[in-house]
């Protein structure tokens, strides 16, 4: 099985409500686990899948909940200023809340996108210059 497809199957849990997803395809099998959000294992499998224990206990960790940053209109997003400049933020970067993440351009006007709380940027979960939809899930923050 290629990254390409493994990267696939990661974006596809990570933007859905399921906590665990495998595959198997040939001779090799991988299998995906996620936690508030968060895509915890990708492990590449082979032989036939493990009997799943249940998930552990987390009443006695403190759990970061995810903040999802999501589009307020429909519009063309913008990662960057303007072409050639570094992005407004990257993956891994602390961000504080108010600050910019992203614009969207809709109608030739630029509409900022912006954080609603402190936090670091776990994903950025669309492209620069894709067209996005009202209420689409842009930024993860955690």
């Amino acid at each position: 099985m290629d990254s390409e497809r493994i990267k696939g199957l990661i974006d596809l849990l990570a933007e859905s409500d399921l906590l665990e997803l495998s595959l198997t395809e040939g001779d090799s099998t991988v299998r995906l686990f996620k936690q508030a959000g968060k895509v915890l294992t990708a492990e590449p499998l082979t032989g036939p899948l493990p009997v799943s224990a249940p998930p552990p206990s987390t009443a006695d960790t403190p759990t970061v909940q995810a903040i999802e940053v999501k589009a307020s209109l429909y519009g063309v997003l913008h990662l960057t200023p303007a072409a050639g400049e570094a992005p407004f933020v990257t993956v891994g970067g602390q961000v504080e809340a108010g600050q910019t993440l992203a614009v969207i351009e809709a109608m030739k006007m630029f509409h900022p996108v912006k954080a609603k709380a402190a936090g670091r940027i776990a994903a950025i979960l669309a492209q620069s210059g894709a067209e996005v939809e009202a209420g689409q899930s842009l930024f993860r923050l955690d």
